[in-house]
């Protein structure tokens, strides 16, 4: 008596090919919630867009010197929402530092503020509201004496209540204006 044949392949290979469907099934069972998990712990990070840079305003009626400002600028791009608690810098090369960002009070949102999905805030830093010029004041505080390096790893923070940072590398035209600033003052020094 001969095996029974379907689709020209006899019962032997048939028992061969089902033995690895089960193989398969599992593996697909495996992947299937290896992707549930990673969906549910995505949706449930807080996530948001940061960014900072120079700006200047112009309104009705003013005149130059216009007012310049560092912007940080937080936007909620996630479905949970954050709480943002405070701003700053960091810089990992040369050497490993942190600085919490000052504000000007007038022109900023509330810290810390609560944002839902969509929803940002601003913070403006003037640059000429002290005697000494915010960027030469930050380039010598922060940057220098290895600014090029400094310069390379500098990040924007925003901290969240739950212990999310949000970082972002400055502009170029923000950066610029530093590497500027960091050349004016180790001039100034020598």
């Amino acid at each position: 008596m001969t095996d029974p044949i379907f689709l020209g392949i006899d019962k032997p290979t048939w028992d061969l090919v089902n033995g690895f469907a089960n193989w398969f099934a599992a593996i697909g069972s495996v992947a299937a919630a290896a992707v549930a998990l990673y969906i549910a712990n995505r949706s449930a990070r807080p996530s948001a867009v940061l960014s900072v840079g120079h700006r200047i305003t112009i309104g009705a009626g003013s005149v130059a010197p216009y007012p310049e400002y560092t912007v940080f600028r937080v936007v909620n791009t996630g479905d949970r929402p954050i709480r943002v608690v405070q701003i700053g810098w960091s810089i990992r090369w040369p050497k490993r530092r942190s600085a919490v960002q000052m504000f000007e009070q007038s022109l900023r949102s509330q810290l810390p503020v609560d944002l839902s999905h969509g929803q940002e805030a601003s913070w403006y830093v003037p640059l000429n509201a002290r005697d000494e010029h915010w960027m030469d004041y930050f380039a010598k505080g922060m940057l220098t004496p290895s600014y090029r390096l400094s310069l390379w790893s500098l990040r924007a923070q925003a901290f969240s209540s739950v212990g999310f940072v949000f970082t972002a590398k400055p502009e170029q035209g923000l950066l610029r204006r530093l590497r500027e600033a960091c050349e004016r003052v180790s001039n100034n020094a020598s």
